[in-house]
């Protein structure tokens, strides 16, 4: 869902059947290859994920050339889809302001696109579509990918890309309910203020099993104090008869 620099490997064009020359999006999953390589229509901008101030980042969209390459740069054309569309321009997000190319001798350009954290994207996502457009150099042979290897039987749209721009504090598959207790939004954001973490931090290789166990020590210990000092901490959810939910550590987190 997440690498902000997708696609700056290496790069070959495809030559088409009838000799077409076009151009189409080549953003890899996360994982894939340029061996055989498996495209995205999605990639994200996740700024819970980023160290504390980041309030931009720059995403370099892929668009890959189908066909022959040129002794000079090729403009490419795109649009924003509206309609598929909920960040707003100059607000959430920045495209360049010429033409973006192909360079010569090259298979591949970019579109940078710059992405900004403000106040209003707390706890939201909104959407980025961008779509490849017919010019009066490239056309649009290829619509969709399917890779060379694989059971997919459904292929992957390259005309069209959509970015997730998010601040929003998710579970990550590195949240221990035995040592922190259940996942909810307030206690990721409590446990981040209190312990100077990020979203990062509960990504699954980023503490070590002591570690983890340490913070949920820690995370119980300072429920308790707050307890006794006549400051329960409760959950921002009710329970199935109407009564607040007292915010728990894990049960591992005991010894």
């Amino acid at each position: 869902m997440l690498a902000l620099a997708l696609g700056l490997g290496s790069c070959e064009s495809i030559d088409t059947y009838d000799g077409s020359t076009g151009v189409y999006f080549a953003m890899l999953q996360s994982g894939s290859s340029e061996d055989n390589p498996r495209y995205t229509a999605q990639s994200g901008v996740p700024f819970a994920l980023l160290p504390a101030g980041t309030n931009e980042q720059t995403l370099q969209l892929r668009v890959k050339l189908i066909g022959a390459v040129a002794d000079h740069p090729r403009a490419f054309a795109f649009r924003t889809v509206a309609e598929a569309t909920t960040a707003v321009e100059g607000q959430d997000y920045e495209l360049p302001a010429g033409e973006c190319f192909v360079g010569a001798g090259e298979v591949c350009g970019y579109i940078p696109v710059r992405f900004f954290r403000h106040s209003s994207l707390d706890g939201q996502e909104r959407t980025l579509t961008l779509e490849l457009l017919p010019n009066e150099t490239f056309s649009l042979p290829l619509t969709e990918w399917l890779p060379i290897t694989g059971t997919e039987t459904v292929g992957t749209d390259v005309v069209r890309h959509t970015v997730v721009l998010s601040d929003k504090y998710v579970r990550l598959d590195g949240w221990s309910d035995l040592f922190y207790g259940p996942y909810s939004d307030k206690k990721i954001r409590l446990m981040c203020q209190l312990f100077d973490l990020t979203l990062a931090d509960f990504q699954p290789e980023a503490l070590s099993y002591v570690e983890r166990k340490v913070l949920g020590q820690n995370f119980r210990r300072y429920l308790e104090e707050e307890e006794r000092a006549g400051r329960t901490v409760y959950e921002d959810y009710l329970d199935e008869e109407g009564n607040p939910v007292k915010m728990e550590s894990g049960s591992d987190s005991a010894a």
